[in-house]
C-alpha cells in the first residue's frame, strides 16, 4: 500500500513533475515534499486528501489509456487505435482547406483498426471525429514533415541586440533604420544571417519591464523600435513632418555615448505617434490606407490585445484587478468597450500594423522567441487558462548564475496546452516565422522540461516539469516547412542528451558556444568535433564578448556586484586561466596561432574550420566590445539592456569585411 507521500510522488509524476534532476556537475538534486505540492497547487490540485489524490491519480492514469489521445503529432502515414470493444468504427477527416474523408472499419475480426493516409493528405492540421455507436470522439491530427527547413549551403552573420545600435541619426535607442544599415553592411561582406535579440511588446518601463526576454506579448511587436522619420515618410503627411521636426531636438537628451532611457524614450516616441495616428484618423474617410488598418483590426487577436491595451491605460496591465465583466473576458463588454473607444483602440493595433510594414523589409533576418511572457500582459491573460500563475520559470544553480535564476514569469502548463490542441503554441511558432528566414528559440530545453519555481520560494527550491517534446518539434518543423525558415535551438545549460539527439533528428541546429564545447579534460573541443547541423558562436545574450572573457573582466563583474565572494571569484579566475591556457595551446597545435599573433583572428579560423551550417559573430566581438549587454542573475545592479554601442559605418564595414574574408576563406 502506497503511503500519503508515495501518492504526492505518484500524482506529481503523472503530471510531469520529475521527481529529481542532475545539475551542470553530475550531482543529484531531488525535489523536496514541500516543492512537490506547490507545484501540485500551481497546477490547480486542491485536495490532498488521501483520497483527493486517489482520485485525481485515477483520473490520469484513465486519460493516458485513453483510446484517443487529444493531440497526435506523427510523420507516419499510418495510425493504429484500439483495442475496440464496439464491431465498428467510423472516422471522419477535415483538412484545413475543407478537404474531408470518410472511412468506415470492421473491429470485429480485428481489435485495432489501422488508418493509411489518403495519398492526396498533404503535411498539415486535421479534425479526427471517431464514431463509435452514438459517441464521437475527437482528435486533432498534425500531420508534419519530421525535419525543419535547412539552408542550402553553409552561412555565417552577426547576433546583433538592436536596442544597443547607436548611429548618427540616433532617436535614444537603435530602431528598424538602424538594423537595415547593419544589414546593407553584412550584404556587402557576404553575410546571410542577421540574428536580433526578441522584438517583442514590452512595457519600456525600467527596470522590469525592459528586458526582451521579458515580453507582455510573444505574437505583439515592440513599436518603440519604429525609426520615426521612415513612419513620416510611410504615411506622407505634411503636418506629421511638422510634428517630428519639433520633437527631434527632445532626442539630443538621450546621447548616444549614454545608457538607453526606455521610459524618457518611449514617452517621447509615443507622443509623436499618437499624434501621427489622430492626424490618420481625421483622415480616415480620404486614405484608402485606413481600410487596410481595419481589415488588420479585424484578426481576433490583434483586436483583443489592442483592447488590452487601451483599457490598461486606465486599469492598469494587472489585469486581475479589473472589473469583472473585462476580467473574465466577457465578449460584449469588451466590443462594446470597442465601439465606444474606436480611436483609443485602434491606435493599438495601428502600432503593430506599423511595425509589420517594416519588419517585412529586411531580409536575412533570425528572430529570437522567448521561453515565456509577463504575467501582466496581453498573452497571459488572453491565454489565461494555458499558464500556471502560481510559478514561475527559470534555471537552476549554475557555474554563471550560483544562485539560480528566477524569470519571474510563469509557465506554460503543458497538460493544458496538450489539451487545446497545440493552439497558442502554433499561433506562437507561425507568427516569430512571418517576417524571419531563422527562428532561435530561446532555451528549447523548456521543449522538454520546463524548471517551475515555486511562488514564494528561491530558485534552487525548482523541479522539472516535463514537456511534449516531439509533438512540440514536430508542430516547429511543419511551420518550418511552409515558411521556408530554418529553426535554432538555444540548447545550453543542464541538457538532457535525449534533447540533442531529437534536435538531430528533427534538423534543429544545435547551438555551440565556444566557451562550453570541452572535452573530458577540459580542453577545447576540435573544429571537426562540432556537429553540421549546429550554430557555431563564441557567446550568448547571456555571456561575456570574447575580449572580456579573455581577461576575465566579467568574472570581476560578479564579484563587484556580489554573485561571487573572493573565495568563489578565485576559483573561477583558476579555472579561467587553465582554460585559456588549454586554448592556446590547442590553437598552436592545430597551426591557427602562435606566439604574438592575433588571438581574435585565431579563434576565427577556428570558427572556419567547424562543420556548423551557421556561424556567428556577436556584435559586441564586431566592435571589439568588452561591455556585456546582460548580466544573468541581476536586476538594476548592472545596466542590463542598457548599453549602446556607437556605429561608425566605415569601420562596421571594414569589420564585416574582414570577417567575412576569414570565413569565407576556410571554407
Amino acid at each position: 500500500m502506497e503511503n500519503w507521500e508515495e501518492k504526492v510522488k505518484k500524482l506529481s509524476q503523472l503530471l510531469g513533475i520529475q521527481l529529481y534532476y542532475y545539475d551542470t556537475r553530475g550531482k543529484k538534486i531531488e525535489a523536496s515534499l514541500s516543492t512537490l505540492l506547490s507545484l501540485l497547487r500551481a497546477m490547480g490540485i486542491e485536495d490532498f486528501s488521501e483520497k483527493g489524490l486517489e482520485e485525481r491519480i485515477a483520473e490520469k492514469e484513465r486519460e493516458k489509456n485513453s483510446l484517443f489521445p487529444p493531440v497526435i503529432v506523427t510523420k507516419e502515414r499510418k495510425l493504429r487505435f484500439g483495442p475496440f470493444s464496439s464491431p465498428k468504427v467510423v472516422l471522419m477527416v477535415k483538412g484545413e482547406k475543407g478537404e474531408q474523408w470518410e472511412e468506415e472499419f470492421n473491429t470485429e475480426e480485428h481489435s485495432f483498426l489501422e488508418w493509411e493516409f489518403p495519398s492526396s493528405m498533404e503535411w498539415g492540421y486535421y479534425e479526427l471525429t471517431f464514431l463509435l455507436g452514438e459517441k464521437e470522439y475527437p482528435v486533432f491530427l498534425v500531420f508534419s514533415p519530421g525535419s525543419c527547413f535547412l539552408p542550402s549551403h553553409k552561412i555565417w552573420g552577426i547576433q546583433v541586440p538592436v536596442f544597443a545600435l547607436a548611429t548618427k541619426r540616433s532617436q535614444g535607442i537603435g530602431d528598424w533604420q538602424d538594423l537595415l544599415l547593419i544589414e546593407d553592411k553584412l550584404k556587402r561582406a557576404g553575410g546571410e544571417f542577421l540574428g536580433v535579440l526578441p522584438l517583442h511588446l514590452t512595457e519600456n518601463h525600467s527596470p522590469y519591464g525592459i528586458s526582451p526576454y521579458l515580453p507582455l506579448d510573444r505574437l505583439l511587436w515592440n513599436p518603440i523600435y519604429l525609426p520615426l522619420e521612415e513612419v513620416v515618410s510611410f504615411m506622407g503627411y505634411e503636418e506629421g513632418k511638422n510634428y517630428l521636426s519639433q520633437l527631434f531636438p527632445c532626442f539630443s537628451a538621450f546621447p548616444p555615448d549614454k545608457e538607453i532611457d526606455y521610459d524618457g524614450v518611449w514617452s517621447l516616441k509615443q507622443k509623436f505617434l499618437r499624434q501621427l495616428f489622430h492626424l490618420f484618423w481625421k483622415k480616415r474617410n480620404e486614405d484608402s490606407r485606413f481600410s487596410e488598418l481595419e481589415s488588420f483590426f479585424q484578426e481576433e487577436r490583434i483586436r483583443w490585445a489592442s483592447f488590452f491595451y487601451a483599457f490598461s491605460e486606465d486599469q492598469g496591465l494587472n489585469w486581475k484587478n479589473w472589473p469583472p465583466s473585462y476580467r473574465y473576458k466577457e465578449k460584449k463588454a469588451i466590443e462594446d468597450y470597442i465601439q465606444a473607444h474606436r480611436e483609443k483602440v485602434l491606435y493599438y493595433a495601428y502600432l503593430q500594423w506599423l511595425m509589420e510594414k517594416f519588419l517585412s523589409s529586411g531580409s536575412y533576418l533570425g528572430f529570437d522567441l522567448p521561453v515565456g511572457a509577463s504575467a501582466m500582459g496581453s498573452e497571459c491573460f488572453l491565454e489565461e487558462n494555458c499558464f500556471a500563475f502560481k510559478a514561475s520559470l527559470g534555471a537552476p544553480p549554475d557555474d554563471f548564475a550560483p544562485a539560480g535564476q528566477n524569470w519571474g514569469f510563469p509557465p506554460l502548463f503543458p497538460e493544458k496546452e496538450r489539451e487545446n490542441g497545440y493552439r497558442h503554441f502554433i499561433a506562437l511558432i507561425r507568427k516569430n516565422m512571418q517576417f524571419a528566414r531563422y527562428l532561435r528559440v530561446d532555451h528549447i530545453l523548456g521543449w522538454q522540461r520546463l524548471y517551475w519555481i515555486p511562488e514564494g520560494n528561491e530558485a534552487r527550491e525548482g523541479a522539472y516539469v516535463n514537456n511534449f517534446l516531439s509533438d512540440l518539434l514536430g508542430i516547429a518543423a511543419l511551420e518550418s516547412m511552409r515558411n521556408k525558415v530554418t529553426v535554432i535551438g538555444e540548447d545550453l545549460g543542464t541538457v538532457d542528451p535525449l534533447l540533442k539527439d531529437s534536435l538531430q533528428e528533427f534538423k534543429v541546429l544545435s547551438t555551440r558556444v565556444f566557451y562550453f564545447e570541452k572535452d573530458a579534460e577540459g580542453f577545447p573541443l576540435s573544429p571537426s568535433d562540432y556537429p553540421p547541423l549546429s550554430l557555431a558562436t563564441f557567446n550568448t545574450h547571456d555571456l561575456p564578448p570574447l575580449v572580456s572573457f579573455w581577461e576575465g573582466e566579467d568574472i570581476l563583474l560578479r564579484k563587484t556586484v556580489g554573485m561571487y565572494s573572493e573565495e568563489e571569484a578565485q576559483i573561477y579566475w583558476r579555472e579561467r586561466k587553465e582554460f585559456k591556457e588549454k586554448v592556446l595551446q590547442k590553437l598552436s597545435q592545430w597551426g591557427l596561432w602562435k606566439e604574438g599573433e592575433n588571438l581574435e583572428e585565431a579563434l576565427l579560423h577556428f570558427l572556419t574550420l567547424t562543420p556548423s551550417l551557421i556561424k556567428v559573430v556577436g556584435l559586441s566581438d564586431v566592435l571589439g566590445e568588452k561591455r556585456m549587454i546582460n548580466l544573468p542573475g541581476t536586476i538594476d545592479q548592472y545596466p542590463n539592456w542598457r548599453i549602446r554601442f556607437f556605429i561608425q559605418e566605415t569601420d562596421m564595414e571594414e569589420a564585416l569585411c574582414r570577417i567575412g574574408e576569414i570565413i569565407k576563406g576556410g571554407e
